[in-house]
C-alpha cells in the first residue's frame, strides 16, 4: 500500500509528497518491522534498484513475509526530479538537516515527519551510492558510537566491508545518527557509483537484507 507520509504545498501550484510503500503479512502475526529509504540524494540511483528488486521479491513471495516492510525509495524528490545531490533551491544536503523540526521551514517539517514515521521500526537501512567520480563496494557504515549496536545487523547484510566512522558533530544531523539517537537501530549501506546503477551490487544488497529480515 503506498501512503505519503509528508507533503508541502510548493510554487505554482505544486505539491511535494514523500511516499513509502507500506507491506504487511497476508496471513499470520505481524513480528516486526524493517524500514529500507533510499533517494536522500538526487544523484544516488543505486538505491531506487535495491527499492525495485527488494518490493518484487517480497511481492512474488508475500505469502512468506513474517513482518512490515516499509520501503522510502524517493526522500528528495525535488534532487531526484534534477538530479541533483542537495535540495534543489536551499542548496543543502538533506543528510544533513535531521532530526528536523516542526516550527521550521518546510524542509525542516519535512524531514522531522520523515524520521517520526520511521521511529520505532526494528532497524531502518539506509541505502546511499558513491560520487560519480569513485566505484564503491558494497560496504556498511557505522558511527563508533554505536558500533557495539549496529554491528551485529551489519553482519547480516552480505556486504564486503564494515566500516566504523569515528564519531564527528556533523554525523549527528544525519537520518541514521538521528534515528539510533532516537533509540531506532539504523546504518549506512552505500555503493556503486553516482548517476549509475550496478544491478550485481543491488541483488547483493537485495540478499543481505532478505538475510536480515
Amino acid at each position: 500500500m503506498i501512503e505519503t507520509i509528508a507533503q508541502t504545498h510548493l510554487a505554482v501550484g505544486e505539491t511535494l509528497s514523500i511516499r513509502r510503500n507500506h507491506i504487511t503479512p497476508v496471513k499470520g502475526e505481524n513480528r516486526g518491522r524493517i524500514s529500507v529509504v533510499t533517494g536522500m540524494h538526487g544523484d544516488e540511483l543505486e538505491g531506487q534498484f535495491v527499492c525495485y528488486e527488494l518490493i518484487r521479491s517480497i511481492t512474488e513471495h508475500i505469502e512468506d513475509l513474517r513482518g512490515t516492510v516499509d520501503v522510502y525509495p524517493v526522500l528528495n524528490p525535488l534532487g531526484m526530479d534534477s538530479g541533483s545531490r542537495v535540495v534543489p533551491k536551499l542548496d543543502m544536503d538533506m543528510n544533513r538537516m535531521f532530526p528536523g523540526s516542526q516550527t521550521g521551514n518546510f524542509m525542516d517539517q519535512m524531514v522531522y515527519k520523515i524520521a517520526d514515521s520511521i521511529k520505532g521500526s526494528d532497524v531502518c537501512i539506509d541505502v546511499h551510492a558513491s560520487d560519480r567520480f569513485v566505484r564503491e563496494i558494497p560496504q556498511a557504515r557505522i558511527s563508533d558510537e554505536f558500533e557495539q549496536l549496529m554491528t551485529p545487523y551489519a553482519k547480516q547484510l552480505n556486504v564486503d566491508v564494515i566500516w566504523i566512522n569515528t564519531s564527528s558533530r556533523v554525523h549527528d544531523s544525519t537520518l541514521a545518527n538521528s534515528l539510533c539517537n532516537s533509540g531506532t537501530p539504523s546504518l549506512v549501506l552505500e555503493m556503486g557509483l553516482g548517476n549509475r546503477i550496478h544491478p550485481k551490487y543491488g541483488r547483493q544488497i537485495v540478499d543481505g537484507i532478505l538475510h536480515l529480515m
